[in-house]
């Protein structure tokens, strides 16, 4: 099975230093941040600052207990991503060497700059620059959106570090194969599911596809989380069923907080005034 990885350029070699590899990855972030200003879901209430922390906890809880709250229709999607992440399974070998077989200076040079959007501390200073610029320009949506972002970050890399440590699945590197699972052994070469990187990045790319209204914007944040999907099975830290399932969590986590969102700022309460022969008084009205 031969697999194309990034771009091969012949025998030809195509250096880059460090420092450029993160320039490009700074002004990528920049780049990203701009093109993100506009074209935002307005909405009439948006989170608030002072509510973030409390929203944190909430989300993340939602998130562990979600189980419990699965219908028949989440059950035909879950069987419909266990069933791709069985069949990744057992390809694993297989793309692992395809990837080892395209590796170039160049390729590296592309993975070394797709890693840093995958990095949560990368992801967190765009949230802040992102939600600053929003606060600074008077855009709450902007605002709106860095949090419920960071939200979704916090909650999937939560129940992510969780995962990791119950599997204790093996590295590529760490030369055990694909089927070597050490439950809560706690050793960095033995959480390689899910992929942290790769669930992070979709856990905020999934948000700004849900909250803009152009579709080049989901286009954008779905075609790097891919990218940083596809680095993680080129650096050899994570096999292709890993990075499947961890687009699936980063995914799902990130459309439920959105959804979440809305559904909340449409709960509203007011009172109505009631008359009656010997009666005057004032009903509550409730919308959940």
């Amino acid at each position: 099975m031969q697999l194309g990885v990034f771009l091969q350029r012949g025998n030809s070699k195509v250096s880059f230093n460090s420092k450029k590899s993160r320039g490009i990855s700074l002004a990528g972030f920049y780049a990203l941040a701009l093109v993100f200003s506009f074209g935002a879901k307005s909405s009439a209430a948006e989170p608030e600052i002072k509510n973030f922390p409390g929203d944190v906890i909430r989300q993340t809880g939602r998130v562990f207990t979600s189980p419990a709250r699965l219908g028949l229709s989440d059950g035909a999607w879950l069987a419909g991503l266990a069933g791709g992440g069985l069949l990744l399974y057992s390809m694993d070998g297989q793309i692992r060497r395809a990837f080892k077989k395209n590796k170039s200076s160049f390729n590296d040079s592309v993975s070394a700059a797709l890693e840093k959007f995958g990095d949560g501390g990368y992801e967190l200073g765009f949230l802040a620059v992102y939600g600053a610029a929003g606060y600074f320009l008077k855009k709450s949506e902007m605002t709106g959106t860095a949090m419920l972002a960071a939200e979704s970050f916090a909650a999937a890399d939560a129940v992510g570090t969780v995962v990791k440590i119950a599997a204790g699945r093996a590295r590529p590197y760490a030369g055990e194969g694909k089927g070597s699972f050490r439950p809560f052994i706690n050793k960095t070469s033995h959480t390689s599911f899910p992929s942290g990187h790769t669930t992070s990045i979709f856990s905020v790319a999934s948000v700004f596809a849900a909250r803009y209204e152009s579709p080049a914007v989901g286009i954008i944040a779905y075609s790097l989380a891919s990218g940083v999907a596809m680095q993680r099975l080129y650096g050899g830290k994570h096999w292709a069923s890993d990075a499947f399932a961890s687009a699936a969590l980063g995914t799902a986590v990130g459309r439920a907080v959105v959804k979440s969102a809305e559904a909340a700022k449409e709960k509203t309460a007011y009172l109505l005034p009631v008359f009656a022969p010997g009666y005057a008084g004032a009903a509550a009205v409730l919308n959940f």
